[in-house]
């Protein structure tokens, strides 16, 4: 329209002003700034003569059509006026396309006619046409001048859908000149008549009637022009009328069968040797030569073609297509890059897996190579229904392909399938990926798998399944739309929803189909590892690997997928395939069974399949989804229950559990009320119905399981009262549940006890009396604090119970709790529980002595585990140390008759005990008078570690750590007999002396001393010598120290400061009393002496050497930063030098004017300012005042000790650093007058200070607060204490 010309100088010729205006259009056209004329007349005056040249008659014509395109109505309108001028019009037209030879102009004429019939739309000028047509048809002598003719029928018979009606009962003579013509030599004219036909078979109404006619004779026809066809026209005609009539059964029976069935077995189709299928061979072989064609389009008629044949009956037909070879060609076109062929091959193909000859004849095999690469090709291009056809064919030929033939048959085409496989599900469009997750579901099967597996590349197909559903998007249940449009966009929302629910499905089909494969390939040793993996190396595709990376995604993400896509839009059939993909998680490793259900349970998956079921399976729905969720519930409740038994608790209970759950599960479909009201249900005890009382049981296991794993299914109370209920009632008509019913019961009651009273009387005996009918408590026990604390929270069950269920918790407790001292155990925590109770009913430590007088070893070591825990975080423990000392001295008593000390577990319980006798001495914060039962006890322990091994530490240091406590804390009356148990026990004055040959021994012969036990040793030597001296208790075996070795022995250990403080301790005792002691005997190694003997002999029993090397050393001792080392070497100083004082002042004189201690007090005022005023270093420079060392004590660090003195609040100062303080002031005091730069004023200073001191009110250390230093028992003035005296 664009180039269309001035209508009005062409449609309104030099003789139009004789014709009537009525004739005449008005119009306006787009280019044209004035009005446009157009004169039906003078259109068909120039139609219609003669003497107007072709080229003007073409002109009007284009303009006529250019009108009735633009304007079809007015035109229609104008014509019809009157019906004479119109048929007339319409018969010069028709006469034109007799007369005309020109084609440009004759097309032209063909296209105005069929444009105005069909805007007519009258049967009257429909009518006109076809007698005009035939009539000239009958007047023909030559059909080539019928082919206007022809080609005006074909384009009328396609723009008016009545008239192939109308021409079948009206016309057959026409009907005949166009049989005729389809046997015409001519091919122009055989197209057009084709041509017809498709337009005839494009409306099925009239296809019957036509068949009735000539069926059989127009297949043979158009058989025979497609294959004589040599023009393109007519081979596109005819086969394009092939393909319509193959659309038809009648035409497909006909051209099928035509020729019979040759050579076909007619009873199992098989073919007869030396025989080929004969029916539909000409067809057939038609179809076979154009897809060998080298044109596309043809290639997709044929391909269309034989679609046409297998969508009647894929199982009638497609057999022939088989025997004549044909899905081998059709495989052989998928390297074809046209998207309509390969999408119609796809479907072709797809139609011909219905037939089992298609595989049985390897055609599967043969072409399985091109699909895949077909496959792979279409998913590098965008054509989203060329992937999904491609899919769904691969995905049915992996499903159809029988067992026997290996589809794959080398590891290049599997790896190359698994890759396109990868591609698909990693596509952007939905719909494919879809497809590709069925596809991927029929992909894996053990059949499909090609030797040797590599589970890696599945691995990576299945991950990125399932990461693309975890890419879709799930709309809020809050998102509305309030638009008008709301009602479209809600559908279409629904419409992807359902998509993405497709999705999932198929992706969870998937899914299990991997695990379902992996569970296979247990069975076969070939599929589980590679073969050709060298010996000792890892193979990353084993089948282990694969099972461990199914259960890995299977919790990482199927599980939360489903269960988010299940709170947006819950779907029974997806729940379905989830239930059966968690069933056979169980068998991908049967070892990791007990920790995936465990972690199943522990995320409420048994309170979420019980409620699945009451939303989906209630009143018989959904039969299928609860056989799978109820399958597994009663796996996953076996595992868990099996997990939670006695290793000895015999297998016909599990029996007996799981047939209750196959038995009941499927029909529990409860609410929650629903499940109170089953368990609160009172039977009948002459008519009891045992289906009610076995659903009971299998509810209060299930409830048992779920809380077991701190899930909460009911409310408490309505629980609590509920299993109350069914107790009572059980007991009241004489039926005992089980025991495994028993303890979820008691164990479920205990959980609610938390939040609900106490229980009613009744109820609690009817407990007690279920209770004593079992064979065992142990059977009805379960670990759980809240049980523990359940049984001791009602008198009644504790009197009855108490020591039974002690011992099963015992059973259950993980002592290592306990053995860390330094452990702070989680409140939370079964000894948390314990302890607790233990609070609140002290009697419960009569129980926990009763174990452990009356029980084996083991069981009596928990239970003192869990006593010395009590012990170690009570403050005052005076009231329960009365009635624990007398079963302590009842243990202590079976252990010297048993004589089992040395075993490894009576060691064990031994040390134990000894470490609560210690505890509870500890505890005694104020001096007692100590009682017959004490005394005993000293005497029983005293005993039993004399006849200990020397490196026997465990019982040992227990032991001497008592010893210690009853020495520290006894009373001054008391001491005197302790000292004397004790020192009347030779054996044991043996063992200590053994211990000290050890301690500075440098051979070990099996294993070394341990120090803490040499510790103790020292400490308690040192106070049995200070208490025998108070005492003047008898000494019946003496102890042998080697003054050399212990010298040695404080030089050596420079790893253990403690241990150096505890010799030292021992140092400054026997230094006090001057080497003098029944209980000591005191021995030196005879050496060259080069000193003179007068001086040895005043320092007797030390020598000079031995002086002046432990005043090296505890010069050593002040340098080295430890702060306790410090203050123990300070006092040893200071009673060494008062010793040296008394028997040989020069030596005292000549070892504190050594040039090193000015070194060393430069030393300490330069390490740390704090330390001018440390309680030892002010000690140490009253001692350099005190023995005349004025050189050795600068006075400017006099005046700076002054100063910051003065600056100090003295209230403020601790005991000791007053005490030293004193101690520097008061020499300051005495040696004024040697002091030559001591001012008046500094004078005055040191008298206000002292003065201020003195009159201070100081509270003194408690001289037996002992502590646990690791587990040494030390008294803190025995270590930190400034020549002070013992004992006091």
């Amino acid at each position: 329209m664009e180039d269309s010309p001035d209508i009005c100088n062409a449609l309104c010729e030099w003789n139009h002003s004789h014709h009537d205006g009525c004739w005449t259009m008005r119009f306006r056209d787009d280019k044209q700034e004035r009005d446009q004329l157009l004169c039906i007349a003078c259109v068909i005056e120039m139609v219609e003569e003669k003497s107007i040249s072709i080229v003007h008659k073409k002109y009007t014509l284009d303009c006529f059509q250019a009108v009735l395109v633009r304007f079809p109505h007015t035109l229609i309108e104008l014509l019809t006026m009157d019906g004479r001028v119109c048929i007339h019009f319409i018969i010069t037209l028709l006469d034109m396309l007799q007369s005309l030879e020109e084609s440009v102009t004759l097309n032209l004429v063909i296209e105005v006619l069929a444009l105005l019939i069909g805007e007519l739309k009258s049967d009257e000028f429909v009518f006109c046409v076809l007698d005009q047509c035939q009539k000239q048809l009958s007047e023909k002598s030559s059909m080539r001048r019928s082919l206007p003719i022809f080609t005006l029928l074909g384009k009328l018979l396609l723009s008016i859908p009545f008239l192939a009606k109308k021409l079948i009962h009206g016309y057959p003579m026409l009907l005949d000149h166009i049989r005729v013509a389809l046997e015409y030599p001519d091919e122009a004219v055989r197209a057009s008549v084709c041509y017809i036909f498709c337009a005839m078979y494009s409306n099925p109404p009239t296809v019957e009637k036509l068949s009735m006619q000539f069926t059989e004779r127009l297949c043979k026809l158009v058989l025979s022009t497609v294959e004589t066809a040599q023009t393109k026209e007519l081979q596109i005609n005819s086969l394009a009328l092939l393909k319509h009539l193959l659309q038809f059964r009648q035409f497909v029976t006909v051209m099928m069968s035509s020729h019979g069935t040759g050579g076909i077995n007619p009873e199992d189709g098989v073919v007869l040797q030396g025989t080929v299928p004969q029916g539909g061979g000409l067809l057939l072989l038609l179809l076979k030569k154009l897809l060998l064609n080298g044109d596309e389009g043809l290639q997709i008629i044929s391909v269309q073609c034989m679609t046409s044949i297998l969508i009647h009956s894929p199982v009638q037909y497609s057999p022939a297509l088989v025997y004549a070879d044909l899905p081998e060609f059709l495989f052989e076109r998928l390297s074809n890059a046209d998207e309509n062929l390969v999408w119609s091959i796809y479907s072709c193909l797809l139609l011909l897996t219905e037939e089992k000859l298609f595989f049985s004849k390897c055609h599967t095999i043969y072409g399985i190579e091109s699909l895949i690469r077909s496959l792979k090709e279409t998913m590098r291009v965008n054509s989203i229904e060329v992937q999904k056809q491609g899919l769904l064919l691969f995905r049915e030929i992996l499903k159809r392909q029988p067992s026997g033939l290996k589809l794959f048959m080398n590891l290049a085409i599997w790896h190359e399938a698994v890759v396109v496989l990868h591609d698909a599900v990693t596509s952007s469009s939905l719909k494919v990926v879809t497809e590709a997750a069925s596809s991927v579901a029929a992909f894996l099967w053990k059949d499909h798998l090609a030797v040797p597996v590599q589970y890696q590349e599945l691995q990576r197909v299945i991950e990125a399944m399932l990461l693309r559903c975890a890419d879709l998007p799930l709309p809020s249940q809050g998102d509305t739309i309030r638009s008008k449009e709301s009602h479209s966009v809600k559908k279409e929302q629904n419409k992807n929803f359902s998509q993405h629910g497709q999705l999932l499905l198929s992706t969870l089909e998937a899914f299990l189909n991997a695990c379902r494969l992996a569970v296979d390939c247990q069975k076969d040793p070939s599929m589980q590892e590679n073969a050709f993996t060298s010996p000792g190396i890892a193979s990353e595709n084993a089948l282990e690997n694969f099972s461990k990376f199914l259960l890995m995604v299977c919790d990482t993400l199927c599980i939360p997928i489903v269960m988010k896509h299940y709170e947006k839009y819950p779907n029974a059939t997806v729940m379905e395939v989830f239930f059966s993909i968690l069933s056979v998680q169980f068998s991908i490793l049967p070892n990791t069974a007990n920790v995936l259900s465990v972690k199943l349970a522990s995320s409420s998956f048994i309170k979420f399949t019980m409620e699945l079921k009451v939303k989906f399976c209630a009143g018989g729905r959904n039969p299928k989804l609860n056989q799978v969720s109820s399958e597994f519930l009663c796996a996953m409740c076996q595992i868990l229950f099996s997990a939670t038994e006695d290793v000895l608790n015999c297998q016909h209970d599990l029996d007996d559990v799981s047939s209750l759950f196959a038995k009941c599960i499927p029909h529990l479909n409860y609410t929650f009320l629903d499940t109170i009201s089953v368990l609160s249900e009172n039977l009948d005890t002459n008519g009891m119905d045992k289906d009610i009382q076995n659903r009971q049981h299998c509810l209060l296991l299930l409830l048992y399981l779920d809380h077991i794993y701190d899930n909460r299914l009911f409310s408490e109370g309505l629980l609590f009262k509920a299993i109350s209920s069914f107790l009572h009632s059980s007991f009241d008509r004489g039926h005992s549940p089980p025991p495994y019913v028993l303890r979820a019961a008691i164990y479920l009651l205990s959980i609610c006890q938390e939040k609900c009273s106490k229980l009613d009387l009744i109820y609690l005996k009817s407990i007690c009396k279920l209770l004593e009918n079992t064979a065992t408590v142990s059977s009805v026990y379960t670990s759980h604090p809240l049980v523990l604390k359940f049984f001791f929270h009602y008198p009644e069950l504790t009197d009855r119970f108490g020591h039974c269920i002690l011992k099963c918790w015992f059973a259950h407790f993980d002592s290592n709790c306990c053995e860390d001292e330094n452990l702070a155990p989680n409140f939370q925590s079964d000894t948390s529980c314990l302890m607790n109770i233990i609070q609140e009913n002290p009697n419960v430590l009569l129980i926990l002595l009763d174990i452990v007088h009356t029980e084996e070893i083991e069981l009596a070591f928990k239970a003192l585990l869990a006593l010395k825990l009590f012990l170690r975080k009570s403050d005052n423990i005076s009231p329960t140390s009365e009635f624990l000392r007398p079963r302590f001295l009842q243990i202590l008593q079976r252990f010297t008759i048993e004589n089992n000390v040395q075993t490894s577990k009576g060691k064990r319980n031994l040390s134990l005990i000894l470490d609560l006798l210690s505890l509870v001495q500890i505890k005694i914060e104020e001096l007692k008078e100590m009682t017959s039962t004490d005394f005993k006890l000293l005497y029983h322990v005293t005993n039993l570690a004399g006849k200990c091994k020397a490196l026997n530490t465990d019982v040992l240091q227990p032991a001497f750590n008592f010893f210690y406590c009853c020495l520290k804390q006894a009373s001054t009356y008391n001491k005197s007999r302790v000292v004397s148990v004790l020192l009347s026990n030779s054996s044991l004055m043996v063992l200590l002396e053994k211990i000290l040959e050890l301690s500075w021994s440098e051979q070990f012969t099996h294993e070394p001393l341990h120090d803490v036990l040499a510790c103790s040793v020292w400490l308690l030597l040192a106070c049995l010598v200070q208490n025998q001296a108070n005492s003047k208790s008898e000494v019946h075996r003496t102890v042998g120290v080697n003054l050399d070795k212990v010298m040695h022995c404080i030089s050596s250990r420079k790893d253990s400061s403690l241990l150096q403080v505890c010799i030292l301790q021992f140092l400054k005792t026997v230094l006090r009393h001057n080497f003098t002691s029944p209980l000591l005997i005191f021995t030196v190694t005879k050496t060259k002496n080069r000193t003179p003997p007068d001086r040895d002999a005043l320092l007797y029993p030390l020598s000079y050497q031995q002086v002046l090397l432990l005043f090296i050393h505890l010069q050593n001792f002040l340098v080295q930063g430890d702060d306790l080392l410090f203050c123990a070497a300070t006092s040893c100083l200071e009673i060494l030098m008062e010793y040296l004082q008394m028997r040989d002042e020069d030596t005292v004189s000549h070892l504190m004017s050594q040039p090193w201690s000015q070194f060393l007090l430069f030393t300490l005022v330069n390490s740390a300012q704090s330390s001018l005023l440390n309680p030892g270093f002010l000690t140490l420079l009253a001692m350099f005042l005190k023995y005349y060392s004025k050189n050795i004590v600068s006075e400017s660090d006099v005046k700076e000790v002054l100063q910051m003195a003065t600056q100090l609040k003295l209230q403020e100062l601790s005991n000791d650093a007053a005490e030293g303080l004193i101690k520097f002031l008061e020499q300051l005091h005495l040696q004024n007058d040697q002091l030559s730069n001591i001012e008046q004023k500094d004078v005055e200073v040191i008298h206000s200070l002292l003065e201020d001191l003195k009159s201070r009110t100081s509270t003194q250390p408690d001289a037996t607060k002992i502590v646990f230093v690791g587990r040494l028992a030390v008294c803190l003035p025995d270590v930190s204490s400034f020549n002070r005296e013992q004992g006091k």
